[in-house]
């Protein structure tokens, strides 16, 4: 054999050698399916991450009570799952007080979604070894991969629908309330400074959304679940970032999507690894072969769309009518106030600087900056209102309006209190005067 034909042959071989180990899996799939430590793992797993996201499965649809909106089937699902969760908060965490929402199958970081978090690697753990020593002479379950990656891949799709149709209607960001624009930044909680900072700006809210929703329709599909997964790492180990610096009690859940969308690439990690650090070939995934391609292609899509469909439907269907402002009583919006007595004379510190009103929710900011927060009560009468108000306040307050003034009348703490106010408009201040430029000079 001539030299440069020996080295063609060399070359080749080494070609060959270098698509097998980029063909290589690591982490689970490192080892044959047959393999111990495979096996073990790969039904740890399965067992785990099915025990803590299948009681949140009808969390995902708001329509039914889910996400936090309103009792429904969602609720009592939760009930089901509720006690373990529950025991294991109050024996092993010592929680002394159960949130009541840990009672309604939502996914705060709530005791009882930790113990039940405890208890789903407590039990995938001794099941998976028992499982793992009872076939040991002759290993089965070759499908526990295959089934795992279905599992989180629907996991992540069901769980981020709702998001990101919440962030694109909007309704989980929807634009800056008054309240907020009369709050200092220092009086302000750290998950309050977020929301706002979402708020604010429309289009980065909506591009969040979007992203949510693109990660939700590529893990889907088998081809693409693959890029679906990096792009709901990419996304959710941000969200899970501004829980936890921000104190927003969504971070177990979070961070369980991260993780989730991280054990699906754990499986293409070879063909990742080549492609974006050892420069190397790789081969195509394998695609066929999976139990999936016993059910008929439409029967597959079918259900695909039954199961997305349905709770992207549950979302738009609950959070479309949150959309609508409230019905305007005709003092909505900020008052300035101009002029304040009580009891017929001039007021200290407890005087009105402010009072801000969306529908039944109103506001007032006194001189000493303190901020009372108020509900109002139906009342017959128009321009009537009763309100209880935070730090054991109570009003009962009667407005005539004239225009962009207004005069106010009636009992403060048991104390005749009148004002006199301006109507100020969204557009005075400078957060929502600023607008988008190219050139920053």
């Amino acid at each position: 054999m001539s030299t440069t034909a020996e080295a063609s042959t060399l070359s080749g071989l080494a070609r060959l050698r270098a698509l097998s180990r980029a063909n290589q899996p690591v982490g689970p799939s490192v080892l044959a399916p047959h393999h111990l430590g495979r096996r073990l793992i790969e039904r740890f797993a399965l067992i785990a991450f099915g025990l803590y996201h299948l009681p949140l499965f009808l969390n995902n649809y708001p329509s039914l009570g889910g996400g936090g909106f309103d009792s429904g089937l969602a609720v009592s699902w939760g009930h089901v799952f509720t006690p373990p969760g529950v025991w294991v908060a109050k024996h092993i965490f010592h929680v002394a007080r159960i949130s009541p929402s840990a009672y309604n199958g939502d996914n705060g970081d709530v005791g009882e979604e930790f113990g039940r978090l405890l208890l789903a690697v407590v039990i995938g753990a001794l099941v998976a070894v028992a499982w793992s020593i009872a076939d040991r002479k002759r290993p089965r379950g070759r499908w526990v991969g295959d089934v795992l990656r279905v599992v989180l891949r629907y996991s992540i799709a069901l769980g981020l629908m709702s998001y990101a149709i919440a962030k694109i209607l909007p309704q989980q960001f929807p634009p800056i309330p008054t309240f907020t624009l009369e709050q200092h930044v220092g009086d302000l909680t750290p998950m309050a400074l977020l929301w706002t900072f979402m708020e604010y700006s429309r289009p980065y809210a909506f591009f969040g959304g979007l992203m949510e929703l693109a990660a939700v329709l590529l893990v889907c599909v088998r081809r693409t679940a693959t890029l679906g997964a990096f792009i709901c790492l990419a996304v959710m180990t941000n969200v899970a970032l501004m829980n936890y610096a921000y104190g927003v009690p969504v971070k177990l859940y979070a961070t369980m999507m991260a993780v989730s969308a991280a054990v699906l690439l754990i499986y293409d990690a070879p063909r990742l690894i080549a492609v974006f650090l050892t420069n190397e070939t790789s081969p195509p995934a394998r695609l066929s072969g999976s139990w999936q391609d016993r059910i008929p292609t439409p029967l597959r899509w079918t259900i695909k769309g039954a199961l997305v469909g349905s709770v992207m439907l549950s979302s738009v269907a609950a959070m479309w009518g949150t959309l609508s402002p409230p019905s305007p009583s005709g003092l909505d919006g900020l008052w300035i106030v101009t002029s304040f007595t009580r009891d017929g004379h001039p007021a200290d510190s407890s005087s009105w600087a402010q009072v801000v009103v969306r529908g039944k929710n109103v506001g007032i900011r006194l001189t000493s900056n303190r901020f009372v927060s108020c509900q109002t009560a139906a009342s017959a009468t128009p321009g009537a209102m009763v309100a209880t108000c935070s730090q054991s306040h109570r009003a009962d307050l009667r407005w005539t309006t004239s225009g962009a003034t207004a005069q106010i009348d009636g009992t403060f703490d048991d104390a005749h209190v009148t004002a006199s106010a301006r109507h100020a408009d969204r557009s005075d201040y400078r957060l929502m005067q600023s607008k988008f430029r190219w050139i920053a000079e």
